[in-house]
C-alpha cells in the first residue's frame, strides 16, 4: 500500500466574476475580420450608440438595485476605443455613475491591439475604466495576415505593455483554429500569453459562420476548421498551462445565442465546451498522478470534492471511458466537502 496523493484543483481564483455585457456590434470597427459576425455572436443587431445608451440606462435602473452583489460591466462587440470620443465618454460616464453608487464594481471594454494609444487609455482610466480586453486572437504574424486582422504580433505585444503602463488590468482574447494555425503552434502562442501575464484570458475556438468571408473560403475548400476533439485537446492543454501561471480563463467558446446556432456552418461548436475542457483537464491530472505511481491497477479509491463531481465524469458522462482506463469507477469515488482531491493506491 502506497501513501495517498493529495492535490487541489489547479484553477486560480478570479474566473467567476459576474459581468454585465453591453454589446455594440461592429461599433468603431474600420473593417471586418475574416471570421467576424458580431451581430450573430452577441445576439444583438447593429444599433446607433444613442439607442444602446438609452436602453442600457433603462436596464441598469430596473435591474441593478435588486442584485445582491454588484457586477462588473463590459462594453463588447466592437472596437470601443475607436468609437467617437463623445460616445466613449458617455458610456463610461453612465457606468461610472452606477459604480459610484456601489451598484457596479468595475468597468471593462474590449478593443483591438492597433487601437490602443497611451494618452487615450490614460484618459479612459481617469473616466473610470478598470480593464481593457484585447482581441489579440493570435500571436503568429502569418495567421494574423490570413485572418485579415490588420496588425502584427509586435503591435499586440506593445498594446499589452501600454495597458499595463497606464495602470489598467489586461485581458486577452485568443482564437484557436484560425487559418494557417496548427495546435502545436498555438501552444507556443499560449506560452507567450503566459509571459505577457494578463489578468484574464478568453478562448473562442474559430467557427465558420454564415455570411462571413471565412464561410466563402470554407465553401471553396480553402479552409478546414479544427474538429471538436482536436479543439478540446488544444484548449484543455492551453487552459491548464494558463492556470498553472495563475491566469484565470473566464470563457471557453461562444455563448449559445439563439441567432448564432443556425448560422454555424462548420467548426468545433459544442454547448458544453467549457465543461468538456475542464473534464479533460481533470483527466490529464489524474492520469499524470497514476503514471507517476507506475501502475494504473493499484488505484483503490478517489476522494473528490463534491463541487467537482460534474467535471469528474464530464458532460453526459463523456469522461467515464477515460477514467475506466485509470481503474476509476463510480464505486471507487467518494464525494467530500474538502477542497482537495485524494488518490488512494
Amino acid at each position: 500500500m502506497q501513501l495517498p496523493v493529495h492535490f487541489s484543483h489547479p484553477e486560480p481564483p478570479g474566473g467567476s466574476r459576474s459581468v454585465w455585457p453591453v454589446f455594440i456590434p461592429f461599433g468603431g470597427c474600420s473593417g471586418r475580420c475574416i471570421y467576424c459576425a458580431q451581430d450573430l455572436q452577441t445576439g444583438t443587431e447593429t444599433q446607433d450608440p444613442a439607442t444602446i445608451l438609452s436602453d442600457l440606462r433603462h436596464r441598469l435602473e430596473q435591474s441593478l438595485p435588486h442584485k445582491r452583489s454588484p457586477p462588473e460591466i463590459g462594453f463588447y462587440g466592437g472596437t470601443f476605443t475607436r468609437l467617437p470620443l463623445v460616445w466613449q465618454h458617455r458610456f463610461l460616464a453612465l457606468a461610472r455613475e452606477y459604480k459610484h453608487q456601489g451598484l457596479l464594481s468595475r468597468i471593462r471594454c474590449s478593443t483591438r491591439p492597433d487601437a490602443v494609444e497611451p494618452e487615450q487609455i490614460r484618459d479612459l482610466r481617469k473616466l473610470g475604466l478598470d480593464m481593457v480586453e484585447l482581441g489579440i486572437q493570435s500571436l503568429d504574424d502569418k495567421v494574423l495576415q490570413a485572418s485579415r486582422r490588420g496588425y502584427s504580433s509586435d503591435e499586440a505585444r506593445r498594446a499589452c505593455q501600454t495597458i499595463r503602463e497606464q495602470g489598467l488590468e489586461l485581458g486577452i482574447q485568443m482564437m484557436p483554429g484560425l487559418p494557417g494555425q496548427t495546435p502545436t503552434a498555438w501552444q507556443g502562442e499560449i506560452r507567450e500569453v503566459c509571459r505577457l501575464r494578463p489578468d484574464t484570458v478568453r478562448i473562442y475556438p474559430c467557427l465558420v459562420l454564415e455570411g462571413t468571408p471565412l464561410a466563402g473560403l470554407w465553401k471553396r475548400g480553402f479552409y478546414q476548421p479544427w474538429d471538436t476533439e482536436r479543439t478540446i485537446r488544444a484548449v484543455s492543454r492551453a487552459t491548464l498551462r494558463l492556470w498553472r501561471k495563475d491566469i484565470p480563463v473566464i470563457r471557453m467558446g461562444l455563448h449559445p445565442e439563439r441567432d448564432l446556432l443556425p448560422s454555424i456552418l462548420a467548426g468545433p461548436w459544442h454547448s458544453a465546451m467549457g465543461n468538456l475542457v475542464r473534464s479533460r483537464i481533470l483527466f490529464y491530472i489524474l492520469f499524470g498522478y497514476a503514471m507517476q505511481k507506475g501502475t494504473r491497477r493499484s488505484l483503490r479509491g478517489l476522494d473528490c470534492p463534491r463541487r467537482y463531481q460534474g467535471e469528474l465524469w464530464g458532460h453526459h458522462g463523456v469522461n467515464r471511458p477515460r477514467l475506466r482506463k485509470l481503474d476509476i469507477s463510480p464505486k471507487k469515488v467518494r464525494y467530500t466537502e474538502d477542497d482537495r482531491f485524494t488518490l488512494f493506491f
